[in-house]
């Protein structure tokens, strides 16, 4: 147990993210109408997974989570244009799901044992892109991946952009790494520490 949570940030950089911030959960906006562009304009993986609409419990639930949180730690992946827009898009966002689920293990080692991870993108892409379905809304098992596999910030309405203004950093999905002269996206994802 610690009794410093601001030990998660170092934790979550550690674990792969490229920025990690400690906020007041009330920094979190939570907004139906971003829950809703889920079904339209339908994402190809809607429906796909246990963790993706209509299969979450949506805004309602995300805003009372936030009532028994502590601290909401923000993580961001900046990762090249590139490898979001080529076939290595799915593994960049297992390595996002990858960070997360760490991010939130080490919170429940910490003491924080109600901890909650939440990660932009689809499992169901990410974690089980050669797969046809996914065994737990299928009926025929349990999750593949359950150590890593992370509901969707999306379903829940989580305004990531307003996330990242209240982080401190650009809100800009494009930015520049002038070092490299390359163009760099980033992925956001949430551990709700209580």
């Amino acid at each position: 147990m610690i009794n410093d949570p601001s030990q998660l940030v170092q934790r979550a950089l550690e674990n792969g993210a490229t920025h990690a911030a400690l906020l007041s959960p009330d920094a979190v906006e939570v907004e139906g109408r971003l829950a809703a562009f889920c079904r339209d304009p339908r994402c190809p993986f809607f429906g796909q997974s246990m963790s993706c609409p209509p299969n979450v419990s949506g805004p309602a639930t995300f805003r009372e989570k936030l009532t028994q949180t502590q601290y909401a730690l923000v993580l961001r992946l900046e990762v090249d244009t590139a490898s979001l827009i080529g076939e290595e898009r799915q593994e960049v966002f297992k390595v996002l799901q990858q960070i997360v689920s760490e991010t939130e293990f080490a919170a429940k080692s910490y003491g924080f044992i109600n901890s909650e991870g939440f990660a932009g993108g689809s499992c169901k892409g990410s974690l089980c892109g050669e797969f046809d379905y996914c065994e737990v809304l299928a009926g025929t098992g349990s999750c593949r991946n359950p150590d890593t596999a992370r509901p969707s910030m999306s379903g829940y309405g989580v305004n990531v952009g307003k996330l990242m203004k209240a982080a401190g950093w650009s809100q800009e999905i494009f930015t520049e790494a002038f070092e490299q002269e390359i163009e760099m996206m980033w992925l956001a994802g949430l551990v709700l520490v209580k």
